[in-house]
Formats: structure tokens, C-alpha cells, sequence
């Protein structure tokens, strides 16, 4: 991980712990929402490979179960591992950002949203950008698709990954 100020800009803006985190939260929130129990913590180093790359969040759908939806589009499989290992140390820093303004907590190999980030807010970051908001929103939708799912083996395996 290079340290802060050797960033380029670029990705200092985009892969910064305090968006990252927000869309690691949504995804947590939205499956939280579902079940009365946190998001397996496996599960979390999906997320940002899934909704940072553009080709793959256009063209995730509501409507469409996670298992057929990765069969109609396989062509997003294609190079997700090495997205998903390249975001590994991003996501790290997301859930230390998270942990460190108590927004989550993890226990039991769970994450789970222990103080609630206001509607308000999160409102007022996503009106600054559309891509923003588009994030936020797929983000809420892989929460659904993962509690949807269950079980965090049969989820890397339809992405083609290993915990």
C-alpha cells in the first residue's frame, strides 16, 4: 500500500478509505436490513471489485437473481480476481476507516453497523455526483444478492474467487 501522499490523485479520489467505506456500509446495511445478523466477513472483499468497476455496477439489475445475472453477463468474470486482489488492501483500509468512527463492529466473523450513518447525510455526499449515488445505490442491491445467496462459499464461487 503506498503511503497517502505518494497517491495519484486519481486513485487518492476514487479508492479514498472514507468512500469506500460508505459503500462497504450500504452493502452491510442493506443486508443487515434482511436478517437480524451482520454480513459474513468474507463477504466484504467482494464489494469494491463489484461496484468500482463501471462495466460491472451499469449493468447490475434489481430484478435479476445474482447467479443468472453473472451467467447472462460472464464476460464481468472475466479478470474479477485480480480486480478483487488489487482491492484487497483499499477494502482493509475502508473497514479500519469504518471501525476506527464506530460505524461498524465485527464478532463472530460478522460485520455489523453499529452506529447508523444519517439518511441526511449520506443524501447530501451522493447529490454532489451521479456516479456517487450510483455506487451507493448497487451497493444496497449486492447486500440484497448476498443475503439472497447465504452462503458466503457458493457466492466466490459464482464470482469465480476464494476466500
Amino acid at each position: 500500500m503506498l503511503q497517502w501522499q505518494k497517491r495519484t490523485p486519481e486513485i487518492a479520489n476514487l479508492l479514498n478509505p472514507a468512500f469506500c467505506g460508505l459503500v462497504i456500509y450500504t452493502t452491510v446495511a442493506e443486508y443487515q436490513k434482511k436478517v437480524n445478523e451482520g454480513l459474513p466477513f468474507p463477504l466484504m472483499y467482494l464489494i469494491l471489485p463489484i461496484i468500482l468497476h463501471k462495466n460491472t455496477r451499469n449493468r447490475i439489475t434489481s430484478k435479476t437473481n445474482m447467479v443468472v445475472w453473472l451467467q447472462q453477463y460472464q464476460d464481468i468474470l472475466v479478470g474479477f480476481p485480480v480486480r478483487a486482489r488489487n482491492l484487497v488492501s483499499f477494502t482493509n483500509e475502508a473497514i479500519e476507516f469504518l471501525l476506527y468512527h464506530n460505524n461498524i463492529i465485527i464478532e463472530n466473523k460478522r460485520v455489523i453497523i453499529s452506529k447508523k450513518i444519517s439518511k441526511a447525510k449520506i443524501n447530501r455526499y451522493i447529490s454532489a455526483d451521479q456516479e456517487i449515488s450510483e455506487c451507493i445505490s448497487k451497493a444496497a442491491h449486492v447486500g440484497r444478492w448476498f443475503y439472497n445467496m447465504r452462503s458466503v462459499e457458493n457466492i466466490y464461487a459464482a464470482w469465480g474467487v476464494k476466500p
